[in-house]
């Protein structure tokens, strides 16, 4: 529900300030002509915990960084003139009129330019006008009403973010406290008839009250604005509806979505498993309505990472650079989507697959028991506590057959869990590291580059 700005509420906490990443340290002259693949390795096998990352980790990276870029520079001019011309500029013949342009890669044309030009009018609204009309408010006096159709999903997740971040409309200042209830003035006249003060007709000399006539002003501090709580208390499902509504807003139109990563995201190197943070990825729909309904995309298109963090700086006892685990992740997220996007046309191979570990027996192929003693014991157990339990079922099953025998005489089969014994004697390789609802493809990737570029949002 939207917060009208202009409505007096308890003031909420100081707004939380931000605290950038600031990456002392480094410099253009740690970066080397030539990455060492191999220090990165044993740089990562002794991770164990965030707090291990430090400087020589990143250097190891062999990053170039560059810092307070304006964000109309994130991507340079020189970058912006080496690519092609837009699809939209080139679908005009020579007399000006309409011919057909060049289709995308799954063979459907690019979508028309009047819808980007909705979804570039919606943007360029007035926030405060914006605001209101997703949170379902009526305009101020004298403002007409807006229409949201292409960015209302963004613009209701970023009206939530403003709830705890947009500190421009902050107002505070104090007021009398407004007057007592009438229900609690009734109990005060009611509590001091029950209790009547002695009168002695001498005034005492330490009765240091207040004249009856005289009233005590209170004030209470109170806010307008449309905060309702500091930055740091904001719930991380906002920001993420926020992303993906930024996100889905521009992809729709190609034929794409964005969707939570189906199983845990992690990088491989040389058989080290890198966890790494994925909130959203983007994919295209595949062409084929079954792939498509069971939710399968292709790509990656795009890889997003919400995170939570504020404050960077080490300060105190115990603290670490939080700073390089930031960045540490970042260079993690993109080389797992060029490693992902890079999988196109191969097959996956399971941990293990095809070694002796996962084929052979145990014990170089010698017998053995398996688990013995009290495990074993209650291994059996637990089996014959199944095996009463079925055939309790199955006997009830009978009887409730015969009793109504409209019910369907099928019974479903509950998936037995496998006891430690039969755990122990499973022999095959790990789980898989690809995602089941990912059809890996490099779509944009120039088929004459020798690069995939990636990028992080």
């Amino acid at each position: 529900m939207g917060v009208d700005p202009d409505q007096e509420r308890d003031p909420p906490a100081s707004p939380t300030p931000l605290d950038f990443p600031q990456y002392v340290g480094l410099n253009d002259k740690d970066v080397k002509s030539a990455t060492d693949f191999k220090a990165i390795y044993r740089n990562l096998l002794t991770l164990r915990k965030p707090q291990d990352i430090t400087i020589d980790h990143v250097k190891a990276l062999n990053l170039k960084i560059e810092t307070d870029v304006e964000g109309l520079q994130i991507i340079s001019d020189k970058d912006l003139q080496g690519l092609p011309p837009l699809v939209w500029d080139i679908m005009n013949d020579d007399d000006g009129n309409p011919s057909e342009g060049p289709k995308m890669g799954n063979g459907v044309p690019y979508p028309p330019l009047e819808k980007y030009e909705i979804v570039k009018k919606e943007l360029l609204i007035d926030s405060d006008d914006a605001f209101r009309e997703a949170a379902r408010m009526p305009p101020k006096p004298g403002r007409d009403r807006v229409r949201l159709t292409q960015t209302r999903k963004f613009w209701s997740g970023l009206e939530r973010m403003a709830q705890y971040w947009d500190t421009s409309q902050d107002e505070y200042y104090e007021r009398p406290a407004a007057a007592s209830k009438p229900e609690e003035k009734a109990t005060a006249n009611t509590t001091q008839e029950q209790q009547p003060p002695a009168d002695t007709g001498v005034s005492s000399p330490m009765d240091t009250s207040e004249s009856p006539t005289k009233e005590t002003k209170t004030y209470e501090r109170v806010y307008k604005g449309r905060r309702v709580g500091t930055g740091s208390e904001m719930p991380s499902d906002i920001r993420e509806d926020t992303m993906r509504g930024l996100v889905e807003m521009v992809a729709w139109p190609f034929q794409c979505q964005a969707s939570v990563p189906s199983t845990p995201p992690r990088l491989n190197v040389q058989g080290l498993l890198f966890p790494v943070r994925h909130t959203l990825i983007s994919g295209r729909v595949p062409q084929d309505r079954q792939a498509a309904r069971s939710g399968i995309l292709e790509g990656p298109l795009l890889g997003i990472q919400c995170r939570e963090e504020t404050k960077f700086s080490a300060e105190g006892p115990g603290s670490w650079a939080k700073e390089y685990c930031d960045l540490f992740r970042e260079v993690g997220a993109m080389l797992l989507l060029a490693q992902e996007r890079a999988r196109e046309g191969a097959v996956e191979v399971k941990p293990g697959e095809g070694k002796w570990w996962t084929t052979m027996p145990r014990f170089g192929g010698a017998e053995h028991e398996g688990v013995t003693g009290e495990a074993a014991n209650s291994d059996n157990t637990k089996d014959k506590d199944e095996q009463k339990d079925d055939d309790n079922s199955q006997s009830v099953h009978k009887r409730s057959r015969y009793t109504n025998p409209l019910i369907s005489s099928r019974r479903a089969m509950r998936a037995r869990r496998l006891t430690p014994s039969e755990k122990w004697k499973i022999i095959g390789p790990g789980t898989s590291l690809w995602d089941k609802r990912m059809k890996y493809m490099q779509i944009g990737k120039p088929n004459d580059s020798l690069y995939d570029d990636v990028s992080l949002t």
